[in-house]
Formats: structure tokens, sequence, C-alpha cells
């Protein structure tokens, strides 16, 4: 009965075994996100398998063994009460021979002894003889006083009689002499002990029945269990799976469907594994924001373009001011710690400002606001962002002066526009940012103003109703390449909505943070 579904359920695990390969294989092209902290489900109310299948063997087994008993204490009875009616019928026909001479002669002296005689056999209550007119001659014990008249008949008859207390019965039979019906012979026995019998016969049944079922009821029980094992150590491997914790393995080996069935689980895991530490060193690499488009892409990673749709967003650059005459006084392995250290705080500011990271290059980060997940706000966030940047390394190179270590300026350049956001490079790598004349007017801007300044444009500024929630100062009005007419550009000088408090509470965690890390 269990052939079919598990048939199914291997082939249906062979095809996410092969489909888990498939994505291991081509990490490096395509990935697939797997959340890392997946809610537990609650399971809702079941009755275990084990339960299940107990109860269906104890069924049928008790189902057979109560149609076994009745089959057998009903062939019991009636094989009983057949060989009492033999008994009965036999002891009746030796009565009708020693008594068809004497009641022929009319010799009541030796039907009672006859009689008597009868009678004191212990298995026989009670002794009669009639005449052929039905009138009773001699009698002796336990004889019905009137029975009725269809019993006496030219062919033997049995007659129930007495009270449930003290059950008789009664074989009664002809005498006949020369095809003449002369008389009858009647003979009692106590019915209670075929009923006893009878009684003894089922008890012994019953008690047959709940013995077994007691038996099946314990072997359906430990084969029950033995049988679903491995279905629970499946279930538990499921479960740890649909929870994150792909290393979850089943030890037991079985040389039979349930064993291909956990062989399969294993490399489903092992699968799910090997996924998601390809993705964690994914989400490395890229932002979780371009992670998440990707990974949506992939069910039709085959039909992945370069090129990409005009979107509204904002985009901001952090430079480094002085990198070169920087590296040339610290060693690599300074200018590396350097660098992580600041793009870190850095990578967590514009986290908590709603952005991400576009991407490093050298010295300057490239942070986007709005895209690939849309945000009407971008252009606020941006300019917050900015002024969580620079008030947070001013912070770090309090520090770091404090402990006679190099500090390190930036200048931020930032803007809103109109650009293209899509898949860019070629059909063989490709990465997901922002070009356009936007971006590019940014990247100048962020060289356009002194250290520790966050430089935008006054159409950024007029724009979108964000003029009120900053304080900014004029800066001038620059001549940019590229750029026919002179661009008025403000400074970020403060923060005006209360955004402001949230951003300093999390300045002083990311500082706390380094100072512990340090500890």
């Amino acid at each position: 009965m269990l052939a079919k579904p598990l048939l199914g359920l291997l082939t249906a695990l062979r095809g996410f075994d092969a489909l888990f390969r498939g994505l291991t294989s081509h990490a490096g092209d395509s990935v697939r996100e797997v959340p890392k902290l997946v809610r537990k489900r609650q399971l809702p109310e079941r009755i275990p398998i084990a339960i299940k299948l107990a109860l269906t063997f104890t069924i049928l087994i008790g189902i057979g063994m109560i149609t076994l008993g009745f089959l057998v204490g009903s062939n019991q009875t009636a094989l009983l009460e057949e060989q009492i009616d033999k008994f009965g019928n036999t002891l009746v026909s030796q009565m009708v021979e020693t008594a068809r001479e004497p009641l022929l002669a009319n010799d009541h002296l030796d039907l009672e002894v006859i009689t008597n005689s009868m009678h004191h056999d212990g298995n026989i209550e009670g002794a009669a003889v009639f005449n052929d007119e039905r009138v009773q001659v001699v009698k002796t014990g336990a004889v019905p006083s009137s029975p009725p008249t269809e019993l006496f008949s030219e062919r033997r008859a049995i007659y129930e009689w007495g009270t449930p207390q003290q059950a008789m019965i009664s074989y009664i039979s002809p005498i006949v002499f020369r095809d003449v019906v002369v008389g009858y012979a009647l003979l009692t026995f106590d019915h209670s002990v075929m009923n006893k019998a009878k009684e003894d016969t089922v008890t012994v049944v019953v008690s047959s029945i709940l013995l077994m079922l007691l038996a099946a009821i314990a072997a359906s029980l430990y084969l029950g269990k033995r049988l679903t094992r491995p279905i629970d150590q499946m279930m538990l491997a499921s479960r740890a799976f649909s929870e994150g914790k792909f290393d979850y393995r089943i030890t037991e080996s079985r040389n039979d469907e349930l064993g291909v069935l956990m062989q399969s689980l294993n490399r489903m895991g092992e699968g799910l594994l090997r996924k998601e530490q390809v993705e964690k060193i994914f989400s490395r690499y890229v932002s979780p924001q371009v992670a998440r488009q990707a990974i949506a892409d992939l069910e039709r990673v085959e039909e992945l373009e370069l090129g990409g749709r005009h979107v509204e967003a904002s985009v901001l650059f952090a430079d480094i001011v002085g990198f070169t005459s920087l590296s040339e006084t610290l060693s690599p392995q300074e200018i590396s710690s350097l660098l992580n250290l600041y793009f870190s705080h850095i990578a967590r500011a514009v986290h908590f400002c709603g952005g991400h990271i576009d991407k490093y290059m050298g010295d300057c980060a490239m942070i986007v606001f709005g895209v690939p997940e849309e945000c009407e706000n971008h252009s606020f966030k941006a300019m917050a962002c900015a002024w969580m940047i620079l008030e947070l390394v001013s912070e770090m190179n309090k520090r770091r002066r404090r402990q006679q270590l190099v500090p390190v300026e930036f200048r931020v350049g930032v803007n809103s526009g109109t650009m293209l956001a899509g898949n860019m490079g070629s059909t063989e790598r490709m990465e997901y940012t922002v070009v356009g004349d936007s971006v590019n007017l940014a990247s100048r801007l962020s060289h356009a103003g002194n250290p520790g300044e966050a430089i935008l444009t006054e159409q950024m500024l007029r724009g979108k109703r964000v003029e009120t929630r900053i304080a900014t100062a004029r800066h001038g009005r620059i001549q940019l390449r590229g750029k026919k007419e002179p661009v008025s550009i403000y400074q970020i000088i403060d923060i005006l909505d209360p955004f402001r408090e949230a951003m300093r509470e999390e300045i002083v965690r990311i500082i706390e943070s380094t100072e512990i890390e340090a500890a």
C-alpha cells in the first residue's frame, strides 16, 4: 500500500536533488536566495503514522480474530449440540428397543424397571413411556407434565422445557412394531449442562480473542514504530531544512526505498548548505538589495539581457581626500585595514539610511538610493546619509587623533535625477548599477567641496520638498566638465528632521561597537 506514495516521494526528491546539484554547479553564474532566518511554522495537530499503522493493524487483526472466533464458537456450539442430540437419540433408541415388548404385553412392571434403570444413569434426569394414544403409562424423574401433542408423531422430536435456572431437554421417539406406532419413549436430560458447555466455549473463544488483540496491539505498536522511524527521521530532516539548519544529516543506513530517500535528503541538505554558503559569499560582493534582485531574476536566468530602465533615484559618492599621499606613508596592510575600517562603518550608516553601496572604486564608495527598491523619499535619505557619513567620520577621526593614529577625511557629492538602472557589462559578465548624467554629476560634486563637506546641486535642494528638512549653505557656482552653464551648488550643514536624533544614536552605537571589537 505504501509502495506508490514512496515511489512518488522518491521521484520528487530525485528531482530536488538534481535541481540543487545544478544550482551549486553554476553558483558563480546564478544564485537563488534562501533566507537566513526562516520563520518557524507551527505544524498542525496530527496523528503519528505509527499510531495510524498500529490502529490499522489492530483493526484488521481484530476483525480477523473476531470473525475467526465467531466461526470457531459457532462451529463448536453446533458440534456440541450435534453430539448431545446424537447421544440423546442413541439412548432413546435403546429405550425404544427394550420397551417395545413390555408395552405390547402391557407389562407395567417391566416398563417401570426399564424407566428406573434409565433414570439411574447419571446423565438422564427422567424417563417415561406413553401408549399409542399418548397416555402416559409409566414415568420416573423429571418428565414434562403436558408435552405438546405435535411432538408425538412417527418421527423423533426434541422438546426444550423447564425454567432458565433449570433448563431441560427431552427426546421423544415413537415405538414401532411392524410399521405401526404402538407407543412413545421419552428421555429427559439436563439442558443446563449443554448451556454451560456453550458458555465455556464462548468464554474460551472471547478470552483468546482478547489476548490475541492485546498481543496484536503491542506487536502493531512495535512494528509501527519500527516502520515509521525512518519516516520520522526524514520529517525531522525536512523540518531542519525549513528552519535553515542545512547541516542536519540522517545517520541511519538502509538498503531499501527508504534508504534511497534518506540519501536523497542528505544530498539535498548538502546542496542547500553549499548554496547558502555561496549566497553568503555572493552577498558580500554585492549589496543585499542587488542580491535580492539578482535572485529574483534566477527563475528567468536564460532571459537576462543587458540594458535597463530609466528611474528617478539618488546617488552619493564618498571619496577619501589625499589618498595618494596617504598610501605613500602607510604600508599596504595598513592601507587595507584603514579602508576596511572606514568603509565598514560607512556601510552600516548607508544601510541605516535605506541605501545600498553599489560598488567600491579604490578610495571611493558609490552609494545609491531608490533603486532597485523604489523609494519616494530617496532624495532626503541620500542627503541625510551624506551628513551621517561625515559626522561618523568626524567622530572616528577624533578618537584616532587621541590614539595618535592617522585620520582620514572624506568629501561627499550627492545628486538626484533620472538615470539608467539595469544590467551593465557583457553577456558573459554583468553587474546591476546605475549610469547617466546625474550619476556623473554626483561624482564630480564629490571633488568640488573641501574635506569634510557634502555638496549637492540647487536643483536637488529645491526638488521634492526637502529644502525645509535640511540646513544648507550656498557654496557658489562651479563650472563642471561637460556642462555648458555653471552649476549652483550647496553644502549640507545639518539635518532639521527628527531623523537626525536616530542617526546620532546610530553613530554612537557604531563607534561603541568599534571600541568593543578593539578591546
